[in-house]
């Protein structure tokens, strides 16, 4: 839970501060390298906590004036509705998120195996 709130809580504002996609690799890859439980919150703790950001603000930016433009992009892309995109964007954070928590846990583990930190 806390690696789904860190991950959620700094990316928003890292986005709001520099508006770049890219705070979605290197936020979960800092928190799942000092994660020390386990490979399941390294990598889904922080999946669900992008999900969820970038879910929450397509929604948002969907509702207030971005309806006209979120549905042509919806039917060019085949997605059907806004709805359909909005569930699509927070996959795409979802999965990019989850592997770059997975690997800055399986960096540390290297690290440790490697080096005796």
């Amino acid at each position: 839970m806390i690696s789904v709130l860190a991950s959620l809580i700094l990316v928003l504002i890292l986005q709001l501060l520099f508006y770049s996609w890219w705070w979605i690799l290197l936020i979960p890859l800092i928190i799942g390298f000092f994660e020390r439980d386990s490979v399941i919150r390294a990598a889904f703790g922080n999946g669900l906590g992008i999900f969820l950001l970038w879910f929450g603000m397509s929604l948002f930016q969907w509702n207030n004036g971005g309806g006209i433009i979120v549905g042509r992009v919806a039917e060019v892309m085949g997605a059907g509705s806004g709805l359909v995109l909005a569930l699509a964007t927070g996959m795409v954070g979802f999965l990019v998120a989850t592997i770059a928590g997975y690997a800055g846990f399986s960096l540390r583990k290297q690290l440790i195996k490697e080096y005796q930190i």
